[in-house]
């Protein structure tokens, strides 16, 4: 059953969308449930280009303005507004750089909405969860050079070793995940901020550094670890976005526009995700890009012929995992998608993700298998490509990294560009 917390006179339900509002005469309680609604092909990413984008500060912040000019002005957004003010809903959260709302009404006023506003995404709230790695061995106190494959296989390794001193430096991984252990001798310093973003309340609160189950510090150690890790030097945010490795889509649009409006945010790293193409969260997650961050999101876990959203969308980097024998790993989830007559393929790349070394909770390492290990190394090698690059455009960073990919001579519909290497950052 789910866990739910009361907020004044309305019962709020963590896991689930429904929620009881109590009236002064229980007879007269209704039922209400909780919906993300958003209008189906947004003007702010129709009218965005993607072609001048960047990841510095001072670009991120005139992105964010532009695309908050956007969406106020959008004729559908403001068409939507305009309609729930005239029903018994309210308006728990608005989105005003990814448009997003949601809201709280009875399910037979949702469905008038969909009814008298064609335009709109009306989406029941459902969980979201973490894509659930399989642990490959059992944890040890140290690692050695023979326990850090996945740094030799995308050329990180050589190049170290031939002086290259790329680090990741101070750029920021906002990691949205089960949250990160902070204490983690290899971790420690690097997170620089640490949050929590309530799925009851839907406002986001300051955390200390902590992990509730320990994903995400295995996922963080691959992106900024002094030993494990790609960008030592990056700089980490942790959004606890999946405490225990389950939220909702609520909380997860809460996640977005905060993200987007955080204008030293350069890349989110996300591991979790909904089984099949979930249209509604698309425009959303494509505004992210819009505003100059590279959504790195993990392909799923159940194979050829299986993806999750929003790892499967044509606006992030879809990764993929691989063996230390440099074939793509049976888990690896792939497939073929058709949206609006456009058909592609994910993932985009693929980075190692089988029986991977990476920080345990508490202490320690662990080899895990996952696509979500193979996201948290392609983040960083995004972060070390930013780095020498600053100016880099947000287009030009994702054809950098597919074309300097090595080809695994695999079908592409499972390596998609092949399997990541740091040559772009040299």
């Amino acid at each position: 059953m789910a866990a739910c917390a009361g907020v004044g006179e309305r019962v709020q339900c963590i896991a689930g969308a429904m929620r009881p509002v109590r009236g002064g005469d229980s007879a007269q309680s209704t039922v209400m449930a909780v919906y993300l609604i958003r209008p189906r092909n947004s003007l702010a990413v129709r009218a965005a280009t993607l072609i001048g984008k960047g990841f510095t500060y001072p670009e991120r912040e005139a992105q964010i303005k532009e695309v908050r000019a956007l969406q106020s002005q959008d004729p559908l957004h403001n068409e939507i507004l305009g309609w729930i003010r005239e029903e018994p809903a309210e308006v728990l959260f608005h989105g005003a750089v990814t448009g997003s709302l949601i809201v709280e009404m009875a399910p037979e006023g949702a469905e008038r909405l969909r009814q008298e506003v064609p335009g709109a995404l009306v989406l029941a709230d459902q969980p979201i969860g973490v894509i659930q790695p399989r642990p490959a061995t059992a944890s040890k106190s140290s690692v050695g050079t023979g326990d850090l494959w996945h740094l030799r296989a995308i050329g990180l390794e050589a190049a170290r070793q031939q002086g290259f001193a790329g680090t990741g430096r101070d750029v920021r991984v906002l990691v949205l995940d089960t949250g990160i252990d902070a204490t983690h001798p290899e971790l420690q310093g690097k997170v620089e901020q640490a949050l929590a973003f309530d799925p009851v309340t839907l406002r986001e609160y300051p955390i200390q550094g902590y992990d509730s189950s320990g994903h995400g510090t295995h996922v963080t150690g691959f992106i900024c670890g002094n030993t494990v890790g790609v960008a030592p030097e990056a700089r980490i945010w942790n959004g606890l976005m999946l405490p225990q490795g389950r939220g909702t889509v609520a909380n997860f649009a809460l996640a977005l526009e905060w993200a987007a409006r955080q204008p030293a945010i350069q890349i989110i790293n996300l591991s979790a995700g909904i089984h099949g193409y979930v249209d509604d969260l698309r425009d959303a997650v494509a505004t992210l890009m819009n505003v100059g961050v590279l959504v790195v999101c993990a392909s799923g876990n159940e194979g050829a012929n299986q993806t999750r959203s929003p790892g499967n969308y044509v606006e992030v980097l879809s990764v993929g995992a691989t063996t230390e024998q440099g074939r793509v790993a049976s888990f690896s989830s792939s497939g073929t998608l058709v949206v609006n007559n456009h058909q592609y393929t994910v993932p985009d790349v693929v980075a190692p993700g089988a029986a991977v070394y990476s920080c345990m909770m508490g202490g320690g390492y662990a080899a895990w298998d996952g696509t979500s290990m193979a996201t948290g190394i392609v983040s960083g090698v995004a972060a070390l490509i930013l780095e020498r690059h600053p100016m880099i455009r947000v287009p030009d960073l994702l054809d950098t990294i597919a074309a300097t990919c090595h080809d695994l001579q695999q079908v592409a519909t499972r390596q998609g560009a092949g399997l990541v290497q740091v040559t772009a950052a040299l």
